[in-house]
């Protein structure tokens, strides 16, 4: 249920931007790219919580195969019914981690997917003398993004060491 809050909250944000987000105005673009990494924030928040979930429970199934798949494999291969039931438990939650995840990054394709054409537009439309203070600050946006991006990758490789 949580799980779904979540996923609504993100696609309420995402819907406020309203319509495509495609334009060829380079104020308007610059604008739609800071709202992009205020997005991306939520996105990042929300996709480690999806995964934060998924390795707690996947430690739960795995109790009592020593925290390990393998062991998990070779015990269902005995015909073992908990193995069996805890080795389908295991699948069904990889595969709605993966679902829920498409679903987070679905909510924000369109929107992206407008705004890059948009940029590459802009890029085509005017002169790079014209967009010169345009394309700096596309940079900057960038750069935080990348930011963003690289302390998500942490904080999931965190989890994984745990």
């Amino acid at each position: 249920m949580k799980k779904l809050f979540v996923l609504l909250f993100v696609g309420s944000i995402l819907a406020s931007c309203g319509g495509s987000g495609y334009t060829t105005d380079k104020e308007e673009a610059l604008e739609l790219k800071k709202e992009q990494t205020e997005n991306l924030k939520s996105y990042y928040e929300d996709a480690l919580e999806i995964k934060t979930d998924f390795v707690a429970d996947e430690k739960d199934i795995l109790a009592d195969y020593g925290g390990k798949e393998d062991a998990l494999i070779k015990k269902a291969k005995t015909k073992d019914e908990k193995a069996l039931d805890a080795l389908a438990d295991l699948r069904n939650l990889q595969m709605q981690k993966s679902k829920d995840l498409r679903e987070l990054l679905r909510k924000t394709e369109d929107f992206d997917d407008a705004l890059d054409q948009s940029i590459e537009d802009i890029e085509a439309l005017f002169d790079e003398k014209d967009r010169k203070a345009f394309d700096k600050a596309i940079e900057a946006e960038n750069e935080i993004q990348t930011k963003l991006r690289e302390a998500h990758t942490k904080a999931v490789d965190k989890l994984k060491k745990d």
